[in-house]
């Protein structure tokens, strides 16, 4: 049977031709976005007659494969001697350093162009040209050559000669997926109560091209009741892939064993896991340079091998899975891990590689987000990470400290880097500890431009040390700053903090998010979001960029309000309190602990809160308690959860809305009992009641927006971490006089409505 493909000019050319090294000595994270600027530059210059992104496409009919090429030339010139193919090339590399056999994979991607022009035009032959613009200077150098028909028909030909071993084991895998996720079922004997609504949402969403905002209860298993049905929908005609997006490494782990559940039931398709550079990194410093590490050396050289091999011999490419073939074929982990992203069928990662506008995945083209549908698990996190990714901030200590660094050395970088801290002092009060700014001043928005092109062409040569290390960090902050200056709007509030010794920061803060998430949404297939926890569920659909024409789903718990022994205790967590209330409040808890045999977990809105009550509770009892430490890496986290075992009788002491309040599953007698002592709120601050203003003008209830809804949520999560099969019983224990009132007995689950004061 002959397999049809479609693929890029780019892609297949990259593919063949790529060699080298992975080189960061120095790369911006904006590379993309400049590039697509000078492209548009060097277009608006062309010449009447002239044509810009001209669509050209070719089926080529080999040795069963039938492979349509297609792709845009940058450029469609009228000369003199003819027609020429301009390909637009950005480089931060000096043009002079630049010859024709520089880039092999340029010149072969605008041969592409040219034969599939000259075929449809009858040419016998065509002009080429590599247009390079230094990023820097914006200097220009151009490299024009000319191929006959022959020559380009030859090459093509032969190039995907090359191409086609690789087609073959790409068409493979995917006929493996076609014939699988037809007949696949659901992984488990039966559904749970709201598994099937749920999945049946999904699936029904992607279908439709739609977005879906769902609230599934804790314990429903929200994790196969979202993929199975993006999975089944994969053979849905536009429906090629599958993100799966979490905030924290544990539900990545349940998304895995997921897949190996409908692997077990006859599924057959590709995944891998993402995991941050520094993480996956096997160097102890993380510098991608072929001198400093042998993973990025020659890494294109062993890529395409490596990939063929993973391919052909694993479905499941998770983190060790990923090191074992990176290991064994000498190439960079991370990267290695990337270069997948573009043949899988699902990708399991952070919320960044999606929404971040600084790292997201740039080789995620438009026609292929079209083609994506996105699982957003917990998506209550996404709010407040949001509210970070589309924040920026520099500091007018960073800046004096690179001009006192390079002083002596580069005068120029080091006038600009004083410049932008004079620009940050105009705005600084002697009297107040914030200023607000109603827009970015002109000229140190420039001054932060130069600054950046200054600090670019140091960082590109051979400098080390820790002055290099500072000014790096400068580098990206500025250019951090500079991205999301594009995106400030009325959404947005301009901040200037004075800082301890006579520093001061000026920060670009966004107050919602939720328009930038639902443009970012947009441009794929489908968006599911899903958390146990969006209450009140009209403010996180309206946070998370849900607008009327989205899906929503609101499934009860599928638990007997029995399994859950609610108590309300009234006493004050308000902070001038706390210290007359800590006793008390232990023997509240140790209480629950004599009556409720087992392991419990208590939670706290601090550290030092949470010390304070502890000494008072080792008073009462010789019970053995475990408290979070800070800054605790994931060995030492397991090492804490590994200490509540079946049967125990242990009580820990740990932080509210941190890493042991949500995605922790401690199934069955491993948990009897939880405590949250406060209501979450965080404490006043001058960016919180920027919020509140922010919301209150727009009509919404301000002070809610800022602090109650996110404070709660952290409740919720916390209380969530009890009961999670239809096995668990036990207690949960709401320590706050505030839990009460109205607005807070509201937020509460259904399944916590039967609850009892303790007086």
């Amino acid at each position: 049977m002959e397999g049809k493909m479609t693929i890029s000019v780019r892609e297949l050319v990259s593919y063949v031709y790529r060699t080298g090294h992975i080189d960061e000595r120095f790369q911006t994270n904006t590379a993309l976005l400049e590039g697509t600027a000078i492209h548009q530059e060097v277009q608006k210059k062309y010449k009447e007659g002239d044509q810009s992104e001209v669509f050209l496409e070719y089926e080529f009919n080999k040795e069963g494969l039938l492979l349509k090429v297609q792709g845009r030339c940058d450029g469609l010139l009228i000369s003199e001697e003819g027609p020429v193919i301009d390909e637009i090339k950005s480089t931060g590399r000096e043009l002079d350093e630049i010859d024709e056999t520089t880039h092999p994979v340029y010149w072969a991607q605008a041969k592409g162009y040219a034969f599939m022009y000259a075929e449809k035009e009858d040419l016998d032959q065509i002009q080429v040209q590599l247009t390079y613009v230094q990023k820097r200077t914006k200097d220009k150098k151009r490299m024009r050559r000319t191929f006959t028909y022959k020559e380009l028909k030859g090459f093509m030909e032969e190039t995907v000669e090359k191409y086609n071993s690789y087609a073959q084991i790409l068409l493979h895998i995917r006929e493996q997926k076609e014939k699988t996720v037809p007949d696949l079922k659901f992984p488990f004997q039966g559904y749970r109560e709201g598994q099937r609504k749920l999945a049946g949402s999904v699936y029904r969403t992607v279908e439709e091209k739609r977005n879906l905002f769902a609230q599934a209860p804790t314990g429903i298993g929200k994790t196969i009741s979202t993929l199975f049905p993006a999975v089944k929908a994969l053979q849905l005609e536009d429906m090629d892939r599958v993100f799966y997006l979490t905030a924290k490494t544990i539900t990545r782990t349940t998304a895995e064993e997921s897949l190996l559940k409908m692997k077990e039931k006859g599924l057959m398709l590709r995944s891998v896991t993402l995991t941050a550079k520094d993480k996956i990194c096997f160097q102890e410093e993380t510098i991608c340079q072929p001198d400093f590490c042998a993973f990025a050396d020659g890494y294109y050289d062993r890529i395409n091998g490596a990939i063929v091999d993973i391919l052909l011999n694993e479905t499941q490419m998770t983190r060790p899975v990923i090191e074992y073939y990176a290991r064994k074929h000498r190439i960079c982990p991370f990267e290695f891990s990337l270069d997948l992203t573009d043949v899988v069928d699902i990708i399991i990662g952070d919320y960044n590689y999606i929404f971040d506008p600084r790292v997201s995945l740039k080789r995620l083209l438009p026609d292929r987000k079209k083609k994506t549908a996105i699982l957003v698990d917990e998506s209550h996190n996404l709010v407040e990470r949001a509210r970070d990714m589309y924040s920026a901030a520099i500091h007018k200590q960073a800046y004096m400290t690179v001009a006192e660094d390079w002083q002596e050395e580069d005068d120029a970088l080091a006038k600009i880097s004083e410049a932008i801290g004079k620009d940050l002092m105009r705005f600084y009060s002697s009297t107040e500890e914030y200023v607000q700014w109603e827009q970015v001043p002109g000229e140190l928005e420039e001054n932060v431009e130069r600054f950046l092109t200054q600090a670019e062409a140091l960082l590109q040569e051979e400098v080390e040390g820790e002055r290099k290390e500072r000014l790096i960090d400068v580098y990206f902050q500025s250019q951090r700053f500079l991205k999301i200056l594009e995106y400030v709007d009325d959404h947005y509030r301009l901040i200037g903090e004075s800082k301890s010794q006579g520093d001061f920061s000026f920060k670009l803060f966004c107050l919602d998010p939720s328009h930038v998430l639902r443009e970012t949404t947009k441009g794929f297939r489908s968006g599911i979001f899903f958390s146990a926890t969006l209450s009140p569920f009209a403010y996180y659909k309206e946070m998370l960029g849900g607008a009327s024409g989205d899906y929503i789903l609101q499934l009860p718990s599928p638990y007997d309000a029995s399994q859950v022994d609610v108590m309300i205790t009234p006493l004050s967590t308000r902070y001038k309190s706390r210290e007359k209330t800590a006793g008390e409040i232990a023997r509240r808890l140790h209480h629950q602990v004599d009556h409720y045999k087992g392991n419990h977990l208590f939670f706290f809105p601090s550290y030092h809160y949470m010390e304070m009550v502890y000494h008072e509770f080792k008073k009462y009892t010789d019970v053995d308690a475990v408290m979070q430490e800070r800054g605790m890496d994931e060995d030492r986290r397991e090492d804490f959860l590994a200490q509540f075992e079946i049967g125990g009788r242990l009580v820990g002491f740990a932080v509210l809305g941190g890493i042991f309040s949500e995605g922790v599953d401690l199934r069955g007698d491993r948990l009897n009992g939880v405590a949250v002592v406060g209501i979450g709120i965080a404490p006043r601050s001058f960016e919180k009641e920027l919020i509140k203003e922010y919301y209150n003008q727009k009509e919404r209830n301000g002070y809610d927006y800022a602090y109650v809804y996110p404070g709660m949520n952290k409740v919720l999560q916390a209380g969530g971490r009890l009961i999670r099969s239809e096995e668990d019983y036990g207690a949960i224990q709401l320590v706050d006089d505030r839990f009460l009132s109205t607005k807070y007995l509201q937020l509460l689950p259904n399944d916590w409505g039967s609850y009892r004061i303790l007086k």
